[in-house]
């Protein structure tokens, strides 16, 4: 057992060896240029993960929304073609007849079901109260129930245990909901929600934050193609979180753990004696390039002049000075300039230059300035460290990797005008760096018939190129032998699956086929959002009609089929042309491009193209792109 008087001694001893100068040198160093970097990685990788996290999530969301809308909209056809088929409807009466609905119904009029082929009510037939399904030819009513839904709702395949789902009908005045204790009705809360969510016009899917009883949700909504009905997901936020809250814990668990391991470290060396000067040569040992310590007045204190193994900082030479002079003279204006802002421990200056060796072999430096403190509660800065690190190596290969990947990109990419009968057209293309993922071509297939093609691959610069030329090499191998566009829709999507790594995988894609031989136009679309199609009676924009590639393998694509007239135009573009921002970061859209087409009128596709580029240019006003940009304009003459 200790004695009182043998505690003391050991406490004073303790508090001898923490306040000495050689403990706080040594500790403070290490908090400094260990625990503090390893904090900022830590916070920079966490922060990046999150914001990755919701990006994934959002895109996932819309993604998973569209094939369960598809499916709930193909079972409410199935039930309701599977009632009247079996007889098994709830009633089937004449519209004039309609006073009898409206009095046990709600909310429903006559209007409504004049406009709509179905709608979606609240019943209440003999005491009992349920949701119906009424259909609506014009003339006569049929009554459905909708219990199936609930199920529908509850049991989906493409939902999370944690999750709910509801449908809402075209007013968002009643839904059916998978929320077991609302008794499957969707709350006066998220109609209230949602409210401004509902879509009339744009069959694109949305996703906004909501906090109900302080918790955070993810809420996507989506109208139904063919029916008057929009469904909802909600989703806990903390899903989203979970992994990123465990990483955080465990890297918060390993800084507290790297604390106490450098206290302890620091108090062992302490009792040895090792001198100051010792203990920070050994840091600076540990980088593997070369480090200079100076003192706030700009002395050297310490160094590591091997920036590699036989590459030294007194051997390489800039305007008559060697890297180590640079650095003397650039460290006193360091200093100087940075000295009142000392406290900031984010407080650092990166630069690249180019220095010579005897031999006139050139070197690309990167020399980093940095601010280091040893003194109680960083009052006063102790010096400035610098780091030199070769990156000659580094620069060359991405200036030959960028290279290379922009001479395939233009190999691969058409690089003029052909010829091809009927047709007019021009090309805008605007990668977001030297290459980009976005892929457009145009063949003739002889016969009459020619194809224009548009698709974005997932991503930018070298591997995002890499894959948009397995892209093209793949439609160029199928077009050659399928001529029926469904097929070619198909043998796309298998060979996207097959060929593409995530996270590639997914890739929306357009084609239009022109048959001048048919007087036609087929159009295939794999979940690309970009085409206009302008007519002598109207503008729109055409579905979907089948998921991005990659999606799903085995699904029997859906192609539309166009009457081929004179004076039609047709305008292709990537997401790129419609997120361009401007200084509010108001995105460009696409009310905003049809507006523009529709004022365009009829010029020709070499004026609309010059017109549309200072567009992009005045609307931007100066804001980088978001992504690679692509237009095609075509007319038939």
């Amino acid at each position: 057992m200790f004695s009182g008087q043998k505690i003391r001694e050991l406490a004073d001893n303790f508090l001898y060896v923490v306040k000495s100068k050689s403990f706080l040198k040594l500790f403070l160093s290490i908090i400094a240029f260990l625990i503090i970097p390893y904090f900022l990685l830590i916070a920079s990788m966490i922060h990046s993960r999150y914001r990755e996290a919701l990006d994934w999530n959002q895109r996932f969301q819309l993604i998973r929304i569209q094939l369960l809308t598809i499916d709930l909209e193909n079972q409410i056809r199935d039930q309701i073609n599977s009632d009247l088929t079996n007889k098994k409807n709830i009633g089937y009466l004449p519209l004039t007849e309609f006073s009898q609905i409206q009095s046990h119904c709600f909310p429903i009029t006559k209007e409504i079901l004049e406009k709509q082929e179905l709608t979606l009510v609240r019943c209440k037939w003999e005491s009992e109260t349920n949701s119906y399904l009424i259909v609506s030819n014009g003339k006569f009513l049929s009554i459905h129930s909708a219990k199936f839904l609930e199920d529908a709702l509850l049991d989906s395949p493409y939902s999370d245990s944690n999750e709910g789902l509801f449908i809402l009908n075209s007013s968002g005045d009643f839904g059916i909901s998978g929320f077991i204790e609302d008794d499957f009705l969707v709350s006066e809360f998220w109609k209230s929600d949602v409210s401004s969510f509902l879509q009339t016009q744009s069959n694109l899917p949305s996703l906004h934050e909501s906090i109900k009883e302080e918790m955070d949700y993810f809420v996507v909504s989506f109208p139904m193609y063919d029916l008057p009905l929009h469904l909802f997901i909600v989703s806990p936020k903390d899903l989203v979180l979970v992994p990123i809250k465990e990483s955080l814990k465990r890297n918060i668990l390993i800084l507290i753990t790297l604390f106490v391991l450098s206290f302890l470290f620091s108090i062992v060396i302490s009792l040895r004696e090792i001198e100051s000067k010792q203990k920070l040569r050994l840091l600076l040992q540990e980088y593997p390039y070369a480090a200079i310590l100076f003192d706030p007045k700009g002395k050297i204190l310490l160094e590591n002049q091997e920036i590699e193994p036989q590459l030294f900082v007194s051997n390489l030479y800039k305007d008559q000075l060697s890297v180590k002079e640079w650095i003397e003279k650039e460290v006193s204006l360091f200093l100087k300039n940075d000295f009142k802002f000392q406290n900031d421990m984010q407080n650092l200056r990166k630069e690249e230059s180019e220095f010579y060796s005897e031999d006139g072999s050139v070197y690309l430096l990167e020399i980093t300035y940095q601010l280091w403190f040893l003194e109680e509660k960083y009052k006063f800065a102790s010096g400035a460290l610098v780091l030199v690190q070769n990156v000659t190596k580094k620069r060359l290969e991405f200036e030959m990797e960028m290279d290379y990947a922009k001479d395939l990109q233009k190999k691969y990419l058409p690089n003029q005008i052909i010829i091809l009968p009927h047709l007019d057209y021009e090309v805008l293309y605007k990668p977001l760096i030297q290459v980009g993922g976005d892929y457009y071509d145009y063949i003739d297939l002889g016969n009459n018939r020619s194809i224009f093609a548009l698709g974005d691959v997932i991503g930018h610069g070298v591997k995002a190129a890499m894959m948009m030329t397995v892209l093209r090499v793949l439609f160029h191998q199928i077009v050659k032998t399928e001529s029926d566009p469904k097929l070619i829709l198909k043998r796309m999507n298998e060979g996207v699956s097959a060929n593409f790594p995530d996270p590639y995988a997914f890739v929306p894609f357009i084609f239009l086929l022109f048959d001048f031989n048919k007087n036609t136009i087929q159009y295939g679309n794999a979940g690309h959002p970009g085409m206009i199609h302008h007519s002598k009676q109207k503008m729109e924009c055409y579905e979907k009609l089948n998921p991005m590639f990659g999606m799903l393998i085995n699904r029997e694509p859906k192609i539309l089929e166009l009457p081929l007239e004179k004076g039609d135009r047709f305008y292709l573009f990537t997401d790129g042309l419609k997120d361009v921002e401007n200084a509010k970061r108001e995105k460009l859209y696409e009310p905003e491009l049809l507006h523009f087409f529709n004022s365009v009128g009829t010029k020709h596709m070499s004026l609309i193209k010059q017109e549309l580029e200072l567009k992009i240019k005045a609307y931007s006003e100066g804001i980088p792109f978001l992504d690679d940009i692509t237009w095609i304009g075509i007319e038939v003459i």
